[in-house]
């Protein structure tokens, strides 16, 4: 079966990890299959990215220096203005994915997937959570 390079054309994603290596991996991975990405390597750039660009998705990576990425899905979702921002949890500290499931008024995110990924499990989860056709 093909691989479809453009099966994430016209999505938009911001991609945020502090560590260089998994952000290009991600982005480019992601930008090879049609979409564009945005780029941010800490929290606060995060939020402030997301309000600015307006992405239709999000990867954040939970275990950041400074604000954490835990602190910036929770702060995400008690703003009005990103609060339905899809949320894929792309980590390397599965045990940070509990302090997101213990708060009772936070909604979980939409898909999560532990470090390292492949390029395979991805696209996968990707295209499953901005429901574009998954093969």
């Amino acid at each position: 079966m093909p691989e479809d390079n453009a099966a994430l054309a016209g999505h938009r994603i911001l991609v945020v990890d502090d560590d260089a290596d998994e952000l290009a991996f991600i982005a480019t991975v992601l930008e090879d299959n049609g979409a564009v990405t945005i780029r941010a390597t800490g929290g606060d750039e995060a939020l402030d990215l997301a309000r600015k660009e307006k992405p239709d998705l999000m990867t954040l990576d939970l275990g950041m220096p400074g604000k954490s990425g835990v602190d910036v899905y929770i702060e995400m979702r008690e703003d009005p203005e990103l609060e339905n921002l899809p949320v894929c949890i792309i980590t390397g500290r599965p045990e940070m994915r509990k302090l997101i499931y213990d708060r009772a008024n936070t909604p979980p995110p939409e898909g999560y997937m532990n470090k390292p990924v492949d390029e395979k499990t991805l696209l996968f989860n990707i295209r499953k959570i901005l429901e574009v056709d998954v093969r």
